[in-house]
């Protein structure tokens, strides 16, 4: 068993890293859950509403996870070589690139929601129905980046639990206005799908003052306002934009790759954008862990590249892939079991209910091939400093694979909803085998300036 998945230092490493981010995505998903029963519940076309809408937002935080992944990548390293000082410096400078991306999302999701929103869809009901609820959830853009970087930046440093924490508070605070305020309960206003929106900025502001008040009297990288002022010299610079400018695009590619699945979908039928809500809920309990695992893989990797222990780096990489086959496996298996009990807790027409069943048939292959590739490319290769050849095949399997063969199958062919949604995820199964192969190669890691 060790010389498969690794010692017990490796083991303990992984779950002190992939567990607390695991239990924070449970914590999402049964909010998130909720959210959608209790939105679902005003209908079909206010379910698509607020699912289209989500979109943008998506957008918006794939571009803060290239900049805070890409730090996160070279902290790693520099926490690694034992240079805290480093990290507080990739911390500033990640914080201001943030600071930036808020105004700029902002201002877009305020003034110009309908527009947004018809890019996905051309059926009226469902953009009045979301264009309300993206106008007042654009103010979450002004603070979830900050947060999100900081929690991000703070894991190369070993501080895994304030993810955990901080968005189980936020989760419930979401939970429960969205009780008050979407049905009016205790004498809240009846706001409907705009107070779904509501609910999520103030548990947003709520998140925002609990992480940045940990940032500044946490004791183990201590953090202070003057520390905003750090300034990267020349050689983290080029390492950030070696790594963060591919990180970033890899991140909105996949966001594009899905928005542009969201573009086809929205035009097959309404009924399919309520079923592909339902089945997003049951492929997000399935893929819990994936995502800390991958995370687990970057900086666990990121450390020993940082310590010039590259043959220890090569020994996890190998423990990954065989950790990705086996989560991947038990993930597609989980698909099957719970998606009728997700399914029952809707209260949708049977032709979503029909579509939703074929979908959740085509997640369960799906999510094998997402498992494996989140650990190649976003783990393992990404963590060894190899963000511009992961890029450069996102970039190609989405925009000649998935996005061609998606419009055909959905658009020209009108084939059956299995397929529609296969067709748009090729790129899992294109970079699980390409990730494999790069690996085997043996020259994938990149020590950064952190001396």
């Amino acid at each position: 068993m060790k010389r498969i998945f690794g010692e017990k230092d490796f083991i303990y490493k992984l779950i002190a890293i992939a567990l607390p981010m695991g239990l924070q995505s449970a914590i999402n998903m049964v909010v998130n859950l909720i959210d959608t029963v209790m939105v679902g519940t005003l209908g079909d076309f206010a379910l698509s509403g607020v699912n289209l809408s989500s979109q943008f937002p998506y957008l918006y935080m794939t571009v803060i996870m290239g900049v805070g992944n890409a730090g996160m990548i070279i902290a790693s390293q520099a926490w690694g070589n034992s240079r805290p000082d480093k990290v507080k410096t990739m911390m500033a400078f990640c914080l201001k690139i943030c600071f930036v991306v808020n105004i700029v999302f902002f201002l877009l999701g305020f003034l110009f929601p309908s527009q947004i929103l018809s890019i996905y869809t051309d059926e009226k009901t469902i953009i009045e129905m979301g264009t309300p609820y993206l106008r007042i959830l654009s103010f979450t853009f002004l603070l979830q980046s900050i947060s999100m970087t900081i929690v991000t930046l703070l894991r190369s440093a070993g501080v895994n639990r304030l993810g955990f924490y901080t968005s189980t508070m936020a989760c419930l605070l979401n939970m429960v206005f969205n009780w008050l305020l979407i049905f009016g309960h205790l004498g809240f206003p009846k706001m409907g799908v705009s107070g779904a929106a509501v609910a999520t900025v103030i548990a947003r502001i709520a998140e925002f003052i609990v992480v940045g008040g940990y940032l500044f009297t946490n004791n183990i990288l201590p953090f202070g306002l003057e520390d905003l002022s750090l300034k990267i010299d020349r050689d983290m610079r080029s390492d950030f934009i070696r790594i963060g400018t591919p990180s970033i695009i890899s991140e909105v590619t996949g966001n594009l790759n899905v928005s542009a699945a969201a573009m086809i979908t929205g035009r097959v039928s309404p009924y399919y954008i309520a079923a592909n809500t339902i089945v997003h809920n049951i492929w997000t309990i399935s893929s819990l862990f994936l995502f800390g695992i991958a995370m687990g893989a970057s900086v666990m990797i990121g450390h020993e590249i940082g310590a010039n222990q590259l043959e220890k780096a090569k020994d996890y990489s190998k423990y990954f892939i065989r950790i990705g086959i086996l989560i991947g496996v038990l993930a597609a298996v989980l698909t099957q079991i719970i998606a009728p009990v997700i399914t029952s807790f809707f209260s949708v027409s049977e032709e979503t209910l029909l579509i939703a069943g074929k979908l959740k048939n085509a997640a369960s292959v799906a999510v094998f091939f997402l498992a494996m590739q989140l650990i190649l490319t976003k783990g393992i290769l990404r963590g060894g400093g190899q963000a511009a050849a992961v890029t450069k095949v996102d970039l190609l399997s989405c925009w000649l694979i998935n996005i061609p063969v998606g419009f055909i199958v959905a658009l020209v062919l009108h084939a059956d909803p299995f397929f529609i949604y296969l067709s748009l995820r090729l790129d899992y199964l294109i970079k699980t085998v390409w990730g494999i192969w790069r690996i085997q190669k043996g020259d994938w890691m990149i020590r950064m300036s952190v001396d």
